[in-house]
């Protein structure tokens, strides 16, 4: 059908080629039974890898499944080419989850921790948002059954889950903290200490430990090199964004714009 080894040529990371290997088997199953098949949720720099692959192989086609416009996580669903778009069956499931949050905050982290207490792996649980009185979550399809029969509280809260429309999606207000600073370079380990305001030392054992992720993909070079645009985030400490270059300091220090999102 197609030479896979061809075509993962260019990826070089082991990770990647995993990826891209798990992509085709998807495509050749559609070619092989011209059945939907859908991909992980994955995130932006795996579908960075993913697209490219799917657009080189012909009598096919995909869409992207996020739940709502500018959702991070979102899964392709690739289908024979002869089918329209809007007639594939959604790979997705809406819910939205309603407790008594007024005494205890949860955050993103209890209820995903509630979702793989369930024994759900990361790659099937897509956005989740959390709002003060409610939560929404994305997830495949596939896991419906369980949503529904085995999840009933997040971190001893008690919870009602109800599917919902993707038009009845709420996005939360983004949190965000502009900080002006100066680096010596623009090195992953000297951007990230200046923007979650940790020391040169801490932030490199932090990248070394693969506790952060540069554009969505583990980086674990203190020296690798950060560019304006860029997204570093930290586990469990939320992101920087690299907004701007305002010039060089009177001693000779780059001055960015950096902004901590939460």
């Amino acid at each position: 059908m197609f030479d896979e080894d061809k075509l993962l040529n260019h990826l070089y990371r082991e990770e990647d080629r995993i990826l891209g290997s798990h992509i085709l088997d998807k495509c050749e199953q559609v070619l092989k039974y011209h059945k939907t098949q859908a991909t992980d949720f994955l995130n932006p720099y795996q579908i960075e890898i993913a697209i490219p692959l799917i657009e080189q192989i012909a009598e096919i086609n995909f869409k992207k499944e996020g739940g709502y416009p500018g959702a991070e996580r979102k899964r392709l669903v690739i289908f024979p080419e002869y089918l329209f778009p809007d007639l594939v069956e959604k790979q997705i499931k809406i819910y939205q989850l309603n407790g008594n949050f007024a005494f205890q905050k949860l955050s993103h982290r209890d209820f995903l921790g509630a979702l793989m207490g369930l024994g759900l792996k990361r790659k099937m649980i897509g956005d989740i948002l959390v709002h003060s009185d409610f939560a929404q979550i994305i997830v495949a399809a596939e896991i419906e059954d369980i949503i529904e029969l085995k999840l009933d509280k997040v971190h001893q809260v008690p919870i009602e889950v109800k599917e919902i429309k993707e038009s009845e999606i709420v996005k939360p207000v983004q949190h965000e903290k502009e900080i002006l600073t100066t680096v010596a370079s623009m090195r992953l380990d000297s951007v990230a200490s200046s923007g979650f305001g940790d020391s040169r030392s801490k932030m490199s054992r932090d990248i070394e430990n693969e506790k952060v992720k540069l554009n969505w993909k583990i980086e674990t070079d203190p020296a690798a090199e950060v560019e304006i645009g860029d997204l570093i985030s930290v586990r469990g400490r939320g992101r920087v964004k690299v907004e701007a270059e305002r010039g060089i300091s009177n001693k000779g220090r780059i001055k960015l714009t950096l902004k901590r999102l939460t």
